[in-house]
């Protein structure tokens, strides 16, 4: 072989070289352009199902505390760029044909991820994609039934009392502790109405229902809602819950 040609080999294989590490870095640049995102957004909607399912055991937890079954609950959330936070902006009033009258706040608490929402309000979970309606995956102790030609109605309460938050990329440690419990109920049959303050009033609207009761659209708004059940036997309880995240 002539000088020449070693001269021409040389060049070919550097060029093979170049060529093959452009190959190379751009398929790499490619699968990470178009594979991260997916990757991310596949990520992201687990954290979100995980939330979903923890908080569903969060509702179990709660009950159990509130009823006084366990004193205090434990649940561990991983957060994975997201927030939960306690909010004490919603509220309930019960009041009765006989005098009786409650009312007081129940509270909220909202894990939040790319403005997706979950949250435990009063019994009731509830989640929200942007854009879309608020859905309510598990249902609150509020319901009517018939009991020798007797319509009974039970108002499970459960205040959520705290104001801590948390955000980040750990876990999010939810402690629960049972604070206080009453009960109430009718001595005869009464006519009761409901008063929920709630950002997902449209959902207590609906559950409210198909659990028998009658909506006041006059007092019924946005943000509100009025439902009343007439000529029924009343059982109410309220549980306060402590809950502090950290």
């Amino acid at each position: 072989m002539t000088r020449e040609d070693r001269s021409n080999a040389a060049v070919s294989e550097t060029l093979g070289y170049i060529l093959l590490f452009a190959i190379v870095t751009l398929s790499m640049g490619v699968i990470y352009a178009i594979g991260y995102p997916a990757l991310q957004s596949n990520m992201d909607a687990n954290v979100f199902e995980s939330a979903e399912q923890n908080f569903i055991v969060l509702q179990s937890n709660m009950e159990r505390v509130a009823f006084d079954q366990t004193p205090v609950k434990v649940l561990k959330l991983k957060l994975q760029s997201s927030s939960i936070e306690v909010s004490n902006e919603s509220a309930i009033s019960v009041t009765t044909s006989d005098g009786f009258s409650w009312n007081g706040a129940t509270g909220e608490i909202v894990f939040s991820k790319d403005e997706k929402t979950i949250s435990y309000e009063n019994g009731a979970v509830f989640k929200k994609y942007p854009r879309e309606a608020t859905v309510m995956i598990s249902e609150p102790s509020i319901y009517a039934t018939s009991f020798e030609n007797t319509t009974v109605t039970n108002i499970g309460i459960v205040s959520v009392n705290g104001h801590s938050q948390l955000s980040g990329k750990g876990i999010a440690t939810v402690n629960l502790k049972h604070n206080s419990s009453s009960m109430n109920m009718s001595s005869s049959t009464t006519d009761v109405i409901v008063l929920i303050n709630s950002t997902h009033a449209s959902k207590w609207k609906e559950y409210l229902e198909e659990a028998g009761f009658s909506i006041d659209n006059n007092a019924t708004t946005s943000s509100s809602v009025s439902a009343h059940i007439n000529d029924t036997m009343l059982i109410m309880s309220n549980h306060d819950v402590d809950v502090d995240i950290s």
